[in-house]
């Protein structure tokens, strides 16, 4: 029994750094690239993490004066999807091509959430349209993955995921969520 709860340990410990890693050079990479070369539950998680972080950049801009800053960042979520949309298209290796089908729904529901903040004139932070997504952060202080949601915060668990596909996110799912 002890060394299974160990093995478990070990196991969450070195996903924390495989996940850090890749939320590090998410921004330093070409995505699909970076994809590739991530593990399928790093992916959607780091990126996750970085959409939390430009949408609140987003925010930031907006009450700097930028009055466009959504609208332009929807632009940038929608030639992301298209982006996968065509690879998704090309010839891949069998988990790319999970991992970029995964990505796509997690990227369509990322671009409702924003074009759904345009249309409702959602521009700021404290809004709860946003207090109510369910949101990633790398929290430098504690050096781990924290999610977030309305008053609501827990550490990422580090469970292993593997690519076993992802559900259709909806409204309702986004409920789901909150009400758990």
């Amino acid at each position: 029994e002890n060394w299974m709860t160990a093995v478990a340990a070990e196991m969450k410990l070195t996903l924390q750094q495989i996940m850090k890693e890749a939320v590090f050079y998410y921004p330093k990479q070409q995505r699909l690239k970076w994809m590739d070369a991530s593990l399928g539950m790093c992916c959607q998680t780091g990126i996750k993490v970085w959409w939390t972080w430009e949408i609140e950049d987003v925010f930031r801009r907006v009450k700097n004066g930028d009055k466009n800053a959504m609208k332009n960042y929807g632009g940038k979520l929608k030639e992301e999807v298209n982006d996968l949309v065509r690879e998704v298209r090309t010839d891949l290796k069998k988990l790319m091509r999970k991992k970029i089908n995964t990505q796509i729904i997690v990227d369509v529901h990322a671009r409702d959430v924003v074009d759904k903040f345009i249309r409702d004139s959602i521009m700021d932070i404290r809004e709860f349209a946003w207090e109510s997504q369910l949101r990633f952060y790398w929290d430098k202080q504690l050096d781990d993955c924290v999610v977030k949601q309305c008053t609501g915060k827990i550490m990422y668990g580090y469970e292993y995921m593997g690519l076993n596909g992802r559900l259709v996110i909806t409204p309702l799912t986004d409920r789901c969520y909150m009400t758990i």
